[in-house]
């Protein structure tokens, strides 16, 4: 072999070897780049979502408020601002949750001020349903007060009463819109009491529905109190050690007042609750 062809074969080889090479190099790299394409294209994504997110802010912070306002079964809720229409179709809503259609004539009083309207119904209905109807407005979600009722019977031959109701809507600025406001469960119910019951009979009526193992505040007596603990003797002698919320012949101990030597009971009788009040009695 001469030493020009030996040449010739040496770069020929040499020139396959750098193509390889560079072939290799450049796929490399083009791989390299897919990659950084795709962590682009996905950064990208990221920045638009937090842009996003930045944009919307003030909704999302005032649709948290609003969850917050209506967060917790006890919790009271203001109207973001009232007007005779707005109360007039929420008194609808509650007729709607309650499942009854009372008749009555609405209007607004002149008493209203800054942060509250007034308003007044009157009408015709059970007397049942009024209870019902009155106890919906205090206890749902809005800040609805009832400041006055009279009622009066229409007949001896019906249940059914004239009443007249004077209410309270109280709004303020950051309140929910009523269309917002959802119904509220009110766990503790109403008994229809009779209202031409005898006052005295042989047999004292509903002692068939009472525990006789629990107290009868009637015959007790409070001879000592603490702080979170009352002291009572029954009429047999026993001493009941009562804490706040124990259970108690037609209701519960409410309220231990160590500073007032008092303690008071919720007890329901006539199908509504009273406070009953204990005093410590002195024995000396």
């Amino acid at each position: 072999m001469t030493n020009s062809s030996r040449n010739t074969l040496v770069l020929a080889s040499l020139l396959v070897i750098s193509g390889l090479l560079a072939f290799l190099m450049l796929n490399t790299a083009r791989k390299k780049l897919t990659v950084k394409k795709e962590e682009t294209k996905e950064i990208t994504q990221q920045i638009d979502f937090f842009r996003n997110l930045v944009t919307a802010r003030d909704s999302l912070e005032a649709e948290h408020a609003k969850l917050m306002a209506v967060a917790g079964s006890q919790g009271k809720i203001f109207f973001d601002a009232d007007n005779s229409i707005r109360t007039y179709d929420y008194l609808l809503r509650v007729l709607n949750w309650m499942g009854r259609d009372i008749v009555y004539d609405f209007g607004m009083s002149a008493k209203s001020e800054g942060n509250y309207n007034e308003y007044v119904i009157s009408g015709s209905t059970r007397y049942m349903d009024l209870v019902h109807l009155s106890r919906m407005l205090e206890y749902q979600r809005p800040v609805l007060t009832v400041e006055d009722i009279s009622i009066s019977a229409e007949n001896a031959f019906s249940d059914s009463v004239k009443f007249s109701m004077m209410f309270r809507t109280h709004f303020k600025e950051g309140g929910l819109s009523p269309d917002e406001i959802t119904y509220k469960e009110i766990k503790k119910s109403v008994h229809a009491y009779d209202l031409f019951q005898a006052r005295y009979t042989e047999e004292i009526q509903g002692d068939e529905d009472v525990d006789p193992r629990l107290m009868n505040v009637d015959s007790s007596i409070l001879i000592a109190i603490s702080e979170k603990r009352a002291f009572i003797r029954d009429n047999r002698g026993i001493i009941r050690i009562l804490n706040e919320g124990d259970r108690v012949q037609r209701g519960y101990l409410d309220k231990i007042d160590a500073r007032e030597n008092l303690v008071v009971f919720k007890i329901n009788k006539y199908g509504f609750e009273e406070n009953q009040i204990l005093h410590l009695k002195n024995e000396n």
